[in-house]
């Protein structure tokens, strides 16, 4: 069995009004749950690791998508073997571990399109006939956005949106069909499409940004080795 690495989640977002919430000791209270609420938004990796950790429950907490998308990367690429928590530069010692139960599914919160390419995909087989594409770029609100960068992954081939969020790219150079794959280059926004190669015109491409807050009770499973489950 694969080592599973350690994850944090929150399962189940909280659509309360951060700004609307009551002060008490220096944190946000939220009446839905009847919790104060963390504002790890100025944590550093490390940090948030520290206070899940010396948590003896369910800590509430608010941060970025992609806050939590990074937290998990770093979970992610310690060495088998060793301390994640060592790992990240956080003592071990002495602390409880709030886990979740290992069945539990965690909760995804990428907001890239994930491309699911079928082997048997004839169409990737068909050379693109088609010599440019082109589309829009719009946010979450529909409007168009300006000087967004769109890359065709594995390619060379990029574009900036125009005032309007339009986009176009030329293949000068010929393209593979393999290479179907859109998406955003950005640190503030991300999304991606796949490339419909049989026409010009492809579908409008919503940007989402990596810095919406998500809110809510931040859970920690625990790293997965061997079919047993390690806390360190």
């Amino acid at each position: 069995m694969k080592n599973v690495p350690a994850q944090v989640t929150i399962e189940k977002p909280c659509s309360q009004n951060w700004e609307e919430m009551e002060k008490r000791d220096g944190l946000n209270f939220c009446q839905a749950c009847n919790k104060c609420v963390i504002d790890f938004t100025g944590y550093s990796n490390a940090e948030i690791i520290k206070t899940l950790a010396s948590a003896s429950s369910e800590v509430c907490g608010r941060l970025t998508k992609n806050q939590l998308a990074q937290l998990n990367y770093h979970l992610a690429v310690v060495p088998a073997g060793r301390s994640w928590m060592k790992y990240l530069g956080v003592l071990a010692i002495g602390v409880s571990i709030f886990a979740q139960s290992p069945s539990a599914t965690a909760a995804s919160f990428s907001v890239n399109t994930e491309i699911i390419k079928d082997s048997n995909n004839t169409d990737e087989k068909k050379p693109v006939k088609i010599g440019k594409i082109n589309g829009r770029v719009l946010g979450a609100d529909k409007k168009p956005l300006k000087g967004i960068k769109l890359v065709i992954s594995n390619t060379k081939y990029s574009a900036l949106t125009d005032d309007n969020g339009r986009y176009e790219i030329k293949f000068t150079q010929g393209i593979d069909a393999k290479n179907n794959v859109l998406l955003i280059n950005s640190s503030k926004f991300e999304a991606e499409i796949a490339i419909n190669f049989s026409s010009e015109k492809q579908v409008d491409l919503f940007a989402q940004d990596r810095n919406l807050m998500i809110m809510g009770g931040m859970g920690y499973m625990p790293r997965k080795t061997n079919n047993n489950i390690t806390k360190s």
